[in-house]
């Protein structure tokens, strides 16, 4: 199943490829990339293999059956690397490995109380006569 996914994925970016040709193949009003690949305004060795209207039809259905094919290749390759993939969490992973009888009490982290809360000691400020703000 894995070879045949890497298979589809070739073929994939071939037929993306060869999209990506067939669309700037095509000659809009402006001229397009076939007159100036091939010389001319027209497309002079397009026209001659294909006709005046040919070339611009034969485009336009290759780019056609591309776009499905590249459709229909997205598709099934999603679908099987969707199976593949299955998102967890590090902690969820962790605590499905790690038996329950071998996870630290809350006595052994340090303790703590009941309610939550924590317990502060105050601490009075660092200042002595020499950095203490002069009162004017």
């Amino acid at each position: 199943m894995l070879v045949l996914k890497y298979i589809l994925i070739i073929i994939h970016v071939l037929v993306s490829v060869l999209l990506m040709v067939t669309i700037l193949l095509q000659s809009p009003k402006g001229g397009g990339l076939v007159g100036s690949m091939f010389g001319g305004a027209g497309g002079d060795v397009a026209s001659s293999l294909f006709g005046a209207r040919g070339a611009a039809n034969a485009l336009s259905k290759i780019t056609q059956y591309l776009a499905g094919g590249f459709l229909v290749l997205s598709l099934v390759i999603s679908l099987l690397s969707g199976n593949s993939a299955k998102v967890e969490s590090i902690t969820q992973k962790v605590m499905q490995n790690t038996p329950a009888g071998t996870l630290p009490s809350v006595d052994q982290l340090g303790g703590g109380t009941d309610d939550g809360a924590m317990e502060v000691t105050p601490v009075a400020p660092a200042t002595t006569p020499e950095t203490a703000p002069e009162g004017k």
